[in-house]
């Protein structure tokens, strides 16, 4: 049997689409409730404004969930990633997805590691503005693959 005439698929598994979908929301959803929490429900005081009391559980979720997610790229590269960049397809979609991952990946790194005083601000902006637009950009990426694949 000649392996180099087995076929494989760009498409992820019904499973394993359901893997990127379910930590993806995890992901964001998680990282909503920390936007909410710090932006919108701050608890006034005499010193001027406390983090409400679930911001801090709803970053360790993010964290949580980031790492879970962390795995979910990792399970893309070999094969859904790889192949499709080869063969050319979706790639300008893909491109911009794997730019903006890696930049949420280095300011999420950057927000736990190097982030001080006078940076935090600027990296966590920078991070859940580019988390959004990955989110936005998702389903986007999606449909032109699965444009693609109607050819």
């Amino acid at each position: 049997m000649n392996h180099r005439h087995v076929r494989m698929p760009i498409r992820l598994s019904p499973s394993h689409e359901r893997w990127v979908y379910v930590i993806g929301s995890l992901l964001l959803l998680t990282g909503l409730g920390w936007l909410v929490c710090h932006f919108l429900l701050a608890v006034p005081n005499a010193f001027g404004e406390t983090q409400h009391p679930l911001e801090p559980l709803w970053l360790k979720l993010h964290g949580g969930a980031a790492m879970a997610f962390l795995i979910v790229i990792g399970s893309l590269l070999p094969i859904h990633i790889t192949r499709a960049w080869r063969l050319g397809k979706n790639r300008t979609s893909g491109a911009v997805m794997l730019f903006l991952l890696a930049l949420i990946i280095l300011t999420g790194y950057g927000l736990y590691y190097l982030g001080d005083e006078q940076t935090r601000p600027w990296i966590s902006l920078v991070h859940w503005l580019v988390g959004l637009v990955v989110a936005a950009l998702l389903p986007l990426h999606v449909w032109l693959g699965q444009r693609g694949r109607g050819r």
